[in-house]
């Protein structure tokens, strides 16, 4: 279980600084917009272009947190229990948390079969396909968080 979190916490450091630079590109993108309409210039498909590179950090972001564990929960509630219903409880919501992103990636990939390279943005023609691979493997690796909190609230259930 330690080879897995250690193996997800490197990938997530290197998703976090991928996520990083594609949001300093993203906001280069929408400064120079917002001072080419001083000009009279706008950079054609720039919202489209945007929306697109938002998917990266925000996909990256997304796995930050549950590794850091800065989703919102209970734990003004949870805290006041027992060590042992603590850990159901974070069983449970773990469970829970995995089943819903778990559903929602095996959509996503049914989605990524379905159309593959066919679907395409309307002005620039740019495939929609890798940031939906980005989306999906950042995803299937939020969904490896949850399964090793899992597998840690699980065996702190059943220590002494």
């Amino acid at each position: 279980m330690n080879v897995l979190s250690d193996m997800l916490q490197r990938i997530t450091k290197v998703g976090t600084i991928i996520g990083g630079i594609f949001l300093i590109v993203g906001m280069l993108l929408l400064i120079s917009n917002i001072f080419g309409r001083f000009a009279h210039f706008v950079i054609p498909g720039s919202y489209e272009l945007f929306e697109l590179i938002m998917v990266v950090p925000v996909a990256t972001a997304l796995v930050y947190t549950a590794m850091k564990k800065g989703h919102v929960i209970v734990h003004l509630v949870v805290s006041r229990f027992p060590s042992r219903l603590n850990a159901a409880a974070e069983m449970l919501a773990c469970l829970v948390s995995l089943s819903i992103w778990a559903l929602i990636a095996w959509a996503g990939l049914q989605l990524i079969f379905e159309t593959g390279l066919q679907e395409v943005s309307e002005t620039l023609d740019i495939p929609y396909l890798p940031f939906r691979v980005v989306w999906i493997f950042c995803l299937f690796l939020f969904c490896l968080t949850y399964l090793v909190d899992l597998l840690r609230a699980f065996k702190r259930f059943f220590e002494k």
